[in-house]
């Protein structure tokens, strides 16, 4: 069995915990596997931390080495870089790029093209609407996709190190409790967007139903200090978490199960009221 988004998460921070502003490397010497939900806020700590050298189990030696160096593997697409202009994203079409070598390498049927290049067009969206690079709110955006063979899905992260979500509402003078509770109201459609709300649905909203409703699959959100992980409708967990010398942004990873969505737009054209409401009831 392969680890939860979740406890792929947790690797992260266990292994921050022997990182500190002056360290020159990272020790991931004693992890035999690197999730995208752990390696990519590694990468994105390196790079903004001036950090070049990683130690690497023997098992990780090979593929770490070409994530670094951006080639593809029989079960990755590289990680890539997002574009600071929102233009050049669009010209370059990333979404439908990443869509394009997705069905290439795997088929499209983790949850299809239509639900794969939503997805993705969402999830960037919500980093150039929300946290521009080009307004400096941001440095950095990553996305990432790993593939499973023998469990048969696909994990996909999209993170960066802008304002995240709390720091969006706050920024746009929505209170919240706490940074779960940020979360929870980001997910259930109160929409910071300069533009006017969409009845279409909020993209983040829409993305958990297609993921989690529609294909079945897992959904981690981590931004700021405010984690939630969604298995199930009914099975989903809060945690505040004691991250601020770890990690900045927001980071959202998906896995998705080898079967496609049916009926696309009923998961983005209706909003059926609040669910994953957040009670204080953390880990």
């Amino acid at each position: 069995m392969i680890p939860t988004l979740l406890e792929d998460y947790k690797k992260f921070e266990k292994i921050m915990k022997k990182v500190d502003i002056s360290s020159s490397a990272i020790d991931t010497s004693n992890e035999r596997f690197l999730a995208p939900t752990t390696l990519i806020p590694l990468l994105c700590y390196a790079e903004k931390n001036n950090i070049n050298k990683f130690y690497l189990h023997k098992n990780t030696e090979g593929y770490v080495e070409r994530i670094l160096n951006r080639k593809e593997t029989s079960t990755t697409i590289p990680y890539q870089k997002l574009p600071i202009s929102s233009k050049e994203r669009q010209e370059k079409e990333l979404s439908k790029q990443m869509v394009d070598r997705i069905s290439r390498k795997w088929g499209t049927t983790f949850g299809g093209s239509w639900t794969l290049r939503y997805i993705f067009t969402e999830l960037t969206n919500n980093i150039y609407d929300h946290t521009s690079f080009e307004e400096h709110f941001a440095s950095q955006g990553y996305t990432y996709a790993q593939h499973y063979p023998n469990k048969n899905v696909l994990d996909l992260c999209v993170m960066d190190d802008g304002l995240s979500i709390p720091g969006r509402l706050k920024k746009e003078g929505i209170s919240f409790d706490d940074e779960c509770h940020a979360i929870e109201k980001a997910i259930n459609n109160i929409s910071t967007s300069p533009e006017p709300h969409n009845p279409r649905g909020d993209g983040l909203w829409s993305t958990i139903r297609l993921v989690v409703e529609g294909n079945g699959g897992n959904v981690l959100i981590v931004s700021g200090k405010g984690l939630l992980h969604i298995k199930s409708i009914k099975d989903y967990k809060y945690k505040i978490l004691n991250n601020e010398h770890l990690f900045k942004g927001t980071l959202i990873s998906l896995r998705l199960r080898n079967n496609e969505v049916e009926h696309f737009y009923d998961y983005i054209d209706f909003y059926p009221g609040k669910k994953y409401e957040y009670k204080g009831d953390l880990e």
